[in-house]
């Protein structure tokens, strides 16, 4: 065995130590982040990822859903405090007011006319119910976006639905138009709602 063979083979050797030292690495930080959750939430079931190295933000990281109620949500552990990282609640919560958001929508004569809604709030859903911030995207073949508006407030109004942010948007002529309102703004008329409206793009 020559030389340059027998340097590529120890080089291969100690690259497959070095992964396999990895490997093992982060399948003990996943061990980590697997009692963390135990014992914070014991009365939950969690699914881990793979264990992976953010070398930016300094950290390990897996993505770990809840198989109670299919939260989903990131999990880290930083490479200098060695603290463990999570946003189960946080997550959970966001599910449960855009769940609620998208729920009031359903079924109603503008549903066909909006593409998406979305919300988010500070405090828990079940002691609060406020919302911090509410995203309404209305879909380009609504050929009366202002009347969409109204009765989307409408809707928000008749639902005791209250936020500090109420961000609609639309596009319309090729321009993309937006309406930044709170739930105060519920009785605006149509005319005062047009006086709102802002040209973003």
């Amino acid at each position: 065995m020559n030389k340059r063979k027998l340097i590529l083979i120890s080089a291969i050797g100690i690259l497959v130590i070095l992964c396999l030292a990895v490997f093992l690495v982060l399948l003990g930080i996943r061990g980590e982040f697997a009692k963390y959750l135990e014992e914070k939430y014991s009365d939950r079931s969690f699914k881990i990822g793979f264990t992976k190295i953010d070398p930016i933000y300094g950290n390990f990281y897996a993505e770990v859903t809840c198989l109670d109620d299919a939260t989903f949500f990131p999990i880290s552990k930083s490479f200098n405090t060695k603290k463990i990282n999570e946003n189960y609640l946080q997550a959970k919560n966001q599910n449960q007011f855009n769940s609620k958001i998208k729920g009031i929508f359903e079924s109603n004569d503008i549903e066909n006319f909006i593409r998406s809604v979305t919300g988010s709030g500070e405090k828990h859903i079940e002691s609060n119910g406020q919302y911090a911030q509410i995203n309404i995207y209305l879909r380009d073949d609504a050929v009366e976006p202002i009347l969409v508006i109204k009765k989307a407030l409408n809707v928000l109004k008749n639902n005791n639905i209250m936020a500090e942010i109420i961000i609609l948007t639309y596009e319309k002529d090729k321009h993309v138009y937006e309406l930044r309102l709170s739930s105060d703004d519920y009785d605006l008329t149509e005319k005062e709602i047009v006086a709102k409206v802002r040209t973003i793009k």
